[in-house]
């Protein structure tokens, strides 16, 4: 019988406490802004059917690559396109085992719900003019199957997404990147330590279009080489553009889109026209300025950037917030009009001593066609995410994690027949509503319990042995404070005397809660 060694499947991780409690923060300090500009949390399936997933990943070409997906066990109707459950030459509905995939983010399951929700109201006849307006945040897992691993990057990662379904207006956008600002200030990110590019896929789209690129899947194919710029470099970009490229570190050979010269030197040199930031206003000027501004698309781009600008500008959110980068493309292929990243301008040192950037941590854009694929009804959208675990990585490798969160208060065993009194004392202190934890390990040692109480950050120890139980009392160590003191107390007495004090049972509660308060 083969046998399996216990291991993590590759790409996935298992989760300490500490990283959860990190995550836990990071999620509860964005939903108090997510919830102050009046989204409302909604959650959806980890598991959807692949072809309401669609294929927008970067890289990937169709729904079986990026994604892991696989076969329903159950077989359900296969429906034509006006939802009627289809038959054979017998008039038996036509089953089958349907292609389901884990998510691959929490936009494409938003745009299911929605799509779901005018197809029930078509079916009653309730669908009249504008579709309704739909705010909500979700955080959660998503899956994705990268071929190609880099250190710190997993196939499983937590994402914070906001979305408005419904709206038409780009102020909607402008209010996106101000949202994802106080998200990232209230979590603990100071200002001018990150940036939020902006950029809207009609300039690029209309760039092409001048050029005489209209082909749809050309046209992402050349967004998707035009998003690697940051990692390959702009020689690179050109060279995938045109006849292909050998990597540097692998060896093999990447083929190229076969672009004529004359496309590929006219969207290298929109790239270079804007390799260096400037103010939002120079750029706006410079984007008019170019002969692709005679494109409808093109001009529509710069307007609705113009109008996210004034935004911006009107509220307080200049330069060192946002900045417009008209070389940003994003490779999510949903994205119809204004797009932003957020980059992280911190740095830290690698194993070997270099400097290094986390780089991207947020992203976002407007996707005004992800519904209309589903069901042919055009219905506004945009939305931004935070990557939970992207931000966690930046805050421990740049040392901003916060204080590790307390753990539970520990109750000590000594003494199996004290076990009764144990348990009331813990019961006690929950009903006060302090976290109580009794101690059931195999190991009774003191030493084996304080060290697991300090792995676990317990802020108070509660030791009661016989003499103790005897006198209705408990000897309580605050772990916290024993910390914070042994580095200025070497004498061992005067120590113990600021750490450990002895409490009468029936006032424990009470005082316990005076020691979390003070600690």
């Amino acid at each position: 019988m083969r046998g399996i060694v216990p291991q993590k499947v590759k790409g996935f991780r298992d989760i300490t406490s500490s990283q959860n409690a990190l995550r836990e923060l990071i999620i509860s300090k964005a939903t108090e802004v997510y919830r102050r500009f009046g989204f409302s949390r909604f959650d959806t399936p980890v598991l959807e059917y692949a072809e309401c997933l669609g294929k927008y990943l970067p890289d990937a070409d169709s729904v079986a690559q990026g994604v892991y997906s696989f076969k329903n066990p159950e077989q359900e109707p296969v429906f034509d396109t006006e939802g009627r459950e289809m038959r054979d030459k017998d008039n038996n509905v036509v089953m089958e085992n349907h292609y389901v995939a884990m998510r691959y983010d929490l936009t494409a399951p938003l745009a299911r719900v929605y799509a779901e929700s005018l197809w029930q109201q078509h079916l009653r006849g309730e669908i009249q003019g504008k579709t309704n307006l739909f705010r909500r945040y979700q955080y959660g897992p998503v899956y994705r199957f990268e071929a190609k691993l880099d250190p710190g990057r997993f196939r499983e990662f937590w994402q914070m997404d906001f979305d408005t379904v419904g709206a038409e207006d780009v102020s909607a956008d402008a209010e996106n990147c101000i949202i994802l600002s106080q998200a990232l200030e209230n979590i603990g990110l100071k200002r001018g330590t990150y940036l939020i590019k902006i950029n809207n896929r009609k300039i690029v789209n209309g760039l092409l279009a001048y050029s005489g690129i209209t082909d749809k899947d050309e046209e992402m194919s050349v967004m998707r080489i035009i998003d690697k710029l940051d990692k390959i470099g702009i020689d690179a970009v050109a060279q995938e553009l045109g006849g292909g490229r050998v990597d540097e570190v692998s060896g093999a050979q990447i083929p190229g889109l076969g672009l004529d010269a004359q496309h590929v030197d006219l969207i290298i040199n929109y790239i270079k026209d804007f390799e260096q930031h400037d103010t939002r206003r120079n750029v706006i000027e410079k984007l008019k300025s170019k002969p692709a501004y005679e494109n409808d698309t093109y001009k529509e781009g710069v307007i609705e950037l113009e109008l996210i600008d004034h935004i911006l500008a009107d509220l307080g959110y200049d330069e060192q917030v946002a900045i417009l980068d008209p070389g940003m493309v994003r490779g999510l292929g949903y994205y119809t009009g204004p797009i932003y990243e957020v980059e992280s301008l911190q740095t830290y040192k690698d194993a070997k001593g270099r400097e290094r950037r986390v780089g991207s941590i947020c992203g976002g854009g407007r996707y005004d066609g992800l519904v209309e694929n589903l069901l042919h009804v055009k219905v506004p959208a945009t939305g931004a995410s935070i990557g939970v675990d992207r931000l966690a990585e930046l805050l421990t490798l740049t040392g901003q994690v916060p204080e590790q969160i307390d753990g539970a208060v520990i109750v000590i065993v000594f003494d199996d027949d004290l076990m009764p009194l144990y348990q009331k004392t813990a019961m006690q202190l929950r009903a006060a509503g302090i976290n109580t934890e009794i101690y059931y390990g195999a190991k009774r040692g003191l030493k084996h319990q304080m060290a697991y109480a300090d792995r676990n950050n317990c802020p108070l120890a509660i030791i009661i042995g016989g003499d103790e139980a005897a006198k209705g009392v408990a000897s309580v160590k605050n772990l916290k404070l024993g910390k914070q003191l042994a580095d200025t107390i070497t004498d061992k007495n005067e120590w113990k005397q600021r750490v450990q004090k002895e409490i009468p049972l029936d006032i424990l509660a009470d005082e316990i809660k005076k020691m979390l308060a003070e600690a």
